[in-house]
């Protein structure tokens, strides 16, 4: 087995092994879609890191983007091999902001590498849940004229930074800073380009916001869905989700996924047909942190 550096001749063997376990590697399949694995100048391009064998053939991923994240996907093992930790720390390209990935393999990578104790804005297992699109339970009141689904660009900009701002702050305990600021500007003009973000219009005014994070031809992940603390409490979320499933639906899409750990947000989800499928782990760290290279991975 080798562990090494992925490149653009290894992205249809990344791309097979990443669809054996699409639940857990969307943004690792939207992104490696978007842009390539050597296609260094795009916003959503990344380094990555594999466990190839002799045939070409991947079991095991890791792959570190420009905002410092990490994602982590190894098969069916508990753990990405110590040998690929390895390789990826020792030509790593900037310090861990965050690692993501299966619940249990991200635990597997902090400790590998040493942040299991570091200090986090959030280390959270989230559920995951899943959706057979076929299955959607769409809200009686969804298709009303009184709900109005558009695109985040026609929502003044003030609004979704604003609510961009409020929904790192409370889902991922981000701190109000001006390189808050900086990072959720540059994820709205992303969104925007990429059109993957909507609002839900009621009585003329924008009162929730949901989107994809990640997207593929037949499958979506669901993020970010965030509503107004004054406009909770009257299924909006639940309603602007069912429609942005409803038109992905339209275009072919056959399955969709989400993770939270809030209870109120779960009730909505699993109202529009949603189950639980397993764990998913959002670990943020408070400040970037560059793990130490073991003797290990120099010898």
């Amino acid at each position: 087995m080798q562990y090494r550096k992925l490149h653009d001749a290894d992205l249809d063997a990344a791309n097979a092994f990443l669809a054996n376990h699409a639940a857990t590697s969307m943004v690792l399949r939207g992104n490696l879609r978007t842009a390539g694995i050597e296609r260094r100048r795009h916003p959503l391009s990344g380094t990555y890191f594999g466990a190839v064998d002799a045939s070409g053939a991947i079991s095991a991923v890791i792959a570190q983007f420009g905002s410092g994240n990490v994602f982590v996907q190894s098969g069916n093992e508990a753990g990405a091999p110590s040998g690929l930790v390895d390789v990826f720390r020792s030509e790593m390209t900037g310090p861990v902001a965050g690692v993501f990935g299966d619940a249990d393999q991200a635990a597997d990578l902090l400790d590998q590498l040493g942040l299991s104790d570091a200090d986090f804005a959030i280390n959270a297992s989230d559920f995951l849940y899943d959706l057979d699109l076929a299955k959607l339970i769409v809200p009686i009141n969804a298709r009303a004229d009184d709900f109005q689904m558009v695109d985040a660009e026609k929502v003044e900009r003030s609004t979704l930074l604003s609510w961009l701002r409020a929904y790192e702050i409370e889902a991922l305990g981000a701190e109000d800073t001006p390189v808050l600021d900086s990072k959720i500007a540059s994820r709205l003009v992303h969104a925007l380009d990429a059109r993957n973000m909507w609002a839900l219009i009621v009585d003329g005014k924008a009162v929730s916001l949901s989107g994809f994070n990640a997207q593929m031809p037949d499958m979506v992940q669901v993020g970010p869905v965030w509503t107004p603390p004054e406009f909770r409490s009257n299924g909006y979320a639940r309603i602007l989700v069912a429609k942005t499933l409803l038109a992905a639906r339209a275009r072919g899409v056959t399955r969709a996924i989400l993770s939270t750990d809030s209870e109120a947000a779960a009730r909505a989800y699993e109202a529009l047909g949603f189950q639980k499928i397993g764990r998913y782990r959002l670990a943020l760290l408070k400040s970037p942190v560059t793990p130490s290279v073991t003797e290990r991975a120099l010898s």
